[in-house]
């Protein structure tokens, strides 16, 4: 291993998390996992993009691959409080942080479809770990 000391100012990465996040998301991370593994199949192999609709009490996943003339939807239940949303994730970025987190339920806090979400496990299992998960939304063509 090595170690080099690099001399600056480190950036303030606390700038870049968003404060204020009027819509909240919580799903079953297993559930969530899962449908994202089968939809992204479905999803164009160069953006990897899957979307997700998400109003009420439900969230609809959908990929699709316009050169192949393919697609993928899927439903699975929530808990959403906030505004009707349409917002794209990379999938295997997505399904990296539900993999890594051990919590049964995910919390996701949007603001809107540009911004950066956050996903944080509903209950830390360590209190002495603070764990937050930063993820910027892709652009999604309809």
């Amino acid at each position: 291993m090595i170690c080099r000391l690099v001399e600056g100012v480190y950036p303030n990465y606390g700038t870049v998390i968003p404060k204020d996040n009027p819509n909240k998301l919580v799903v079953d991370r297993v559930d969530l996992y899962n449908a994202l593994k089968r939809v992204s199949i479905f999803a164009n192999q160069a953006s990897n993009l899957v979307g997700l609709a998400i109003s009420g009490n439900q969230v609809v996943l959908n990929a699709k691959d316009i050169d192949y003339a393919i697609a993928g939807n899927e439903v699975i239940n929530a808990q959403y409080d906030g505004d009707e949303m349409e917002i794209g994730f990379k999938s295997n970025f997505l399904v990296e942080i539900l993999n890594n987190l051990s919590t049964s339920e995910v919390v996701f806090e949007l603001s809107d479809q540009t911004r950066a979400g956050i996903i944080l496990p509903k209950d830390n299992e360590n209190p002495s770990e603070d764990i937050l998960m930063l993820l910027m939304p892709m652009m999604i063509n309809n």
